[in-house]
């Protein structure tokens, strides 16, 4: 075949599928033309902080491949490409507000010791890329007693003992909150987090525990895994919630098809986590009309003009790596109050639904974002 018309090879490292940007690679690999470009996507699945292993695995799939540009998503696989000694020119995806061609910073002390020794200009450069919703099949909203059909669960809660779980730290305070008035529908609750602290999971079970005692009737579904999942259980059954509060698992690809089905008919989305790394389902949410509440961090403001689009709980440590045992009273109960506010306002989720569609379709389309990363790649390949 002529060189002219030699098809670009692309090899997209990202650290793992687990994230909303494994689900964004998936959907942009999807939209790259089979006549123009080649790509390969390699997986790092870190056993350590810098695995030995995975560096070799990555060594010989480049010597295989040989790609005209090697395309990083996370820091993790940045650093892998910047210890790589080959001629490939590496495209280092950066998503935060800094300035263009900034070299990455590595903090993990045990990673940059590998890098130190390195000339900064070998290491990759960064490119900014707009964030954008992620498109996919979702399905058509769904009311509510349907989908709690579709899932068995009983709008009876079911009369017996509860479990009987001894876990005397992290036990919520009474609160003064007053009784809402009685809704015949129940409100849908969604949590689209992995099950760890420092996603602030037991903030949002918190959250759940609260309503319990303005007998609001509502269910809370919890969409992903995670090491805390365990202790989520306990905690749940301890607090009386297990007819309320359901963990529906998903993770990865196919967590990403749970929540395509489950978005749409979510009545709030609640985002606790101080993380960008999974932010990508704030986006998604307000695609499909689901009003957002999410804790203030730069991310969150960058999607969300509160009041506006959606609603943002201000928080001083938000940028902070706290779990949720450690975040303040004085968080949690406004993250409370906010939700609860949202759900009895029925034209406050309607104005927040039109508005955050129309914020994503404006600043946030995906098909701007593959037209600027394909454009990239022409002019680096040139």
């Amino acid at each position: 075949m002529n060189g002219m018309f030699r098809r670009i090879r692309i090899l997209h490292i990202i650290a793992s599928w687990q994230s909303g940007l494994g689900n964004e690679l998936a959907a942009f690999a999807e939209r790259l033309e089979p006549d123009e470009f080649e790509y390969e996507v390699c997986t790092l699945d870190l056993r350590w902080s810098y695995d030995a292993v995975a560096y070799m695995k990555l060594r010989r799939t480049l010597r295989r491949f040989q790609p005209d540009i090697v395309h990083t998503w996370d820091t993790s696989s940045q650093l892998y490409a910047a210890l790589q000694q080959g001629n490939p020119k590496i495209v280092a995806e950066k998503r935060d507000a800094a300035p263009t061609g900034q070299t990455p910073l590595y903090r993990n002390e045990k990673t940059h010791r590998f890098i130190a020794s390195r000339k900064m200009d070998d290491c990759p450069k960064t490119v900014i890329i707009p964030p954008s919703a992620i498109p996919g099949p979702f399905s058509e909203p769904m009311p509510a007693e349907q989908l709690l059909e579709a899932l068995d669960v009983p709008l009876v809660e079911p009369s017996g003992d509860y479990y009987p779980v001894l876990q005397p730290q992290y036990e919520p305070a009474r609160r003064n909150f007053k009784a809402v008035p009685p809704n015949a529908t129940p409100y849908i609750i969604g949590i689209v987090l992995p099950l760890t602290s420092e996603h602030r999971i037991l903030d949002a079970l918190w959250v759940c525990e609260t309503f319990k005692h303005v007998h609001l009737n509502y269910h809370a579904f919890f969409i992903g895994e995670g090491r805390a999942q365990e202790e989520c259980l306990r905690y749940r059954d301890r607090w009386k919630l297990f007819s309320r509060v359901h963990f529906v698992g998903g993770q990865g690809r196919s967590g990403w098809a749970l929540t395509s089905r489950l978005l749409p008919s979510f009545d709030a989305l609640l985002h606790l986590s101080p993380s960008a790394e999974h932010s990508n389902v704030i986006l998604s949410a307000m695609s499909c009309g689901v009003p957002v509440v999410a804790v203030e961090t730069p991310k969150s403001r960058q999607y969300i003009v509160d009041g506006i689009s959606g609603i943002l709980i201000p928080c001083e440590d938000a940028d902070k790596e706290t779990s949720g045992k450690e975040a303040s009273s004085f968080y949690r109960r406004t993250a409370a109050k906010k939700l609860l506010h949202l759900l009895e306002n029925q034209e406050l989720r309607r104005s927040l639904s039109k508005a955050g569609k129309e914020r994503v379709a404006k600043e946030f389309n995906f098909d701007k974002a593959v037209q600027c990363r394909k454009k990239l790649y022409r002019d680096i390949a040139r």
